[in-house]
């Protein structure tokens, strides 16, 4: 009796116990709702996620819903649904549907699902097979058209011919579709491509037929030097014969050289438009696509508290500095690149050039050395420009023994001005760098002067230096 009285007991406050401890489990930290936003501020994490976004971005009828707010949203909402607020997390999972890459909750299992519509998996699935293609294609081409007789290379024509048709048609549907505009600049990247090799057999073929004509014409030359030789025996004396003779010879090695000279060059030309092909093609996924997407895929997966966990802050902003800096890069030679066509013209967009100097400084570890004052407005092409004087700014503050390394660029009419407080070049040393780039053999002395000098002279502008009191002052005319 005794003991069936201390069980009731233990069984009497253990109900009680448990009763307790539902109740605390089942009271749950309810979300903040403002205007139908809901926002939980005793959480720090995700009030500084909501912090980043506008009130005018959460509105569901906001058409310029972009990229970060989607990344935002769904980082909140995540954060929303692992703290059991689903109405809340399922709130702002929603503004995202609209993406191609989406996220959805099941209350009923309790978890999150990583949806992509069908559809849409299987149109990215054509247009990578559609690129994979364009790339074999172009990978097919000769590397020369030297051995190939007319009629061969009239046939390789047609065929090109009929790609750039194709291309062109998948082009339009890929646009009609709403294709991704880096899959539609691939594609018009390859059709352009295609097209400047029509040009290049094209040329072949003029220059074959026009070396046969040259044998055929060669012929009757000879037949009429024949009767010419005996005119001038009887006309003239033998010596003026012999000279005759000599110069024919003299004119033949020169013939020789020049046809020597040409092949050098079409053969450097050919080596120039294949690496155009590369830099502009297969560079451009590795530079503005697959890193941006490694990148932004690593932050996701890794929380503030695991970045300071790790140490790894300083190496993620070098990273992201270095691809800026890659991009940079790649956008000055892809802009290069379009100087190797045929008659090609320098893309130019009137611009306030200050404004232009100042955004693309912002992201350099140098910006606070330089001071720029009002230079109007220009016509130009915004990122050669800034290339061509971002080469003479970093020659000014690398050339500099100074404590305190400073450049200023002023205007006066039609002058820009980059004054350095450095060492100083002057007029010999400039035309020097100049006129003995190719032959240097240390790859970056004097590189980036010529460099800026290609591009401020297709510009139209001309560029010249002198020593002063201060420093070097680097002179832009604009003509």
């Amino acid at each position: 009796m005794r003991i069936f009285l201390i069980l009731s007991f233990v069984f009497f406050f253990n109900g009680i116990f448990i009763s307790q401890i539902s109740k605390i489990k089942d009271q749950k930290i309810e979300a903040t709702w403002d205007q139908g936003i809901p926002f939980l501020l005793e959480d720090e994490y995700i009030t500084n996620l909501t912090n980043q976004l506008t009130f005018d971005s959460l509105l569901i009828n906001n058409k310029n819903f972009d990229k970060k707010s989607v990344k935002l949203c769904r980082e909140i909402g995540i954060a929303f649904y692992n703290r059991g607020m689903y109405d809340a997390a399922d709130w702002y999972l929603s503004r995202v549907k609209d993406y191609v890459e989406y996220v959805e909750i099941d209350p009923e299992k309790k978890e999150i699902k990583e949806v992509k519509k069908e559809e849409e998996k299987e149109l990215n699935k054509r247009e990578q097979e559609s690129l994979k293609k364009d790339k074999e294609i172009l990978s097919n081409l000769p590397k020369s058209y030297d051995n190939f007789s007319i009629s061969e290379m009239e046939n390789i024509s047609k065929i090109i011919d009929n790609q750039i048709k194709i291309l062109s048609s998948e082009r339009d549907t890929l646009i009609k579709n709403n294709a991704s505009k880096e899959v539609i600049e691939i594609k018009e990247g390859t059709i352009n491509t295609l097209e400047k090799e029509k040009e290049v057999i094209d040329l072949s073929i003029d220059k074959n037929k026009l070396k046969k004509e040259k044998k055929i014409l060669g012929i009757e030359k000879e037949e009429l030097k024949f009767y010419l030789k005996w005119i001038v025996i009887i006309g003239s004396s033998i010596i003026l014969i012999l000279l005759v003779i000599s110069q024919r010879k003299t004119i033949k090695v020169k013939d020789k050289e020049i046809d020597k000279q040409l092949e050098d060059i079409n053969s450097k030309n050919t080596y120039l438009e294949h690496a155009a092909r590369i830099i502009r093609h297969d560079m451009h996924s590795g530079i503005n696509t697959y890193i941006p997407r490694g990148i932004s895929s690593l932050e996701k997966r890794l929380t503030l508290e695991n970045i300071k966990d790790l140490k790894i802050e300083s190496p993620l902003k070098m990273i992201k500095e270095g691809l800026d800096h890659t991009q940079k890069v790649y956008k000055s030679v892809y802009e290069f690149t379009n100087l190797v066509k045929r008659n090609s013209k320098l893309d130019l967009e009137g611009k306030n050039i200050k404004n232009l100097l100042e955004d693309y400084f912002q992201k350099t570890s140098y910006r606070d050395q330089i001071q720029i004052e009002n230079l109007g407005n220009l016509d130009v092409n915004p990122v050669l420009f800034c290339n061509a004087l971002d080469n003479l700014v970093k020659n000014g503050l690398k050339y500099n023994k100074s404590e305190i390394k400073e450049v200023k660029i002023y205007r006066e009419v039609n002058f820009i001005f980059i004054q350095d407080n450095g060492t100083g070049m002057d007029k010999e040393e400039f035309r020097k760098k100049i006129k003995n780039n190719k032959k240097n053999e240390k790859e970056d002395e004097g590189l980036g002067i010529n460099i800026a000098l290609a591009i401020l002279r297709e510009h139209g502008f001309s560029l010249d230096c002198e020593k002063n009191e201060i420093g070097t002052k680097m002179i832009i005319e604009i003509k």
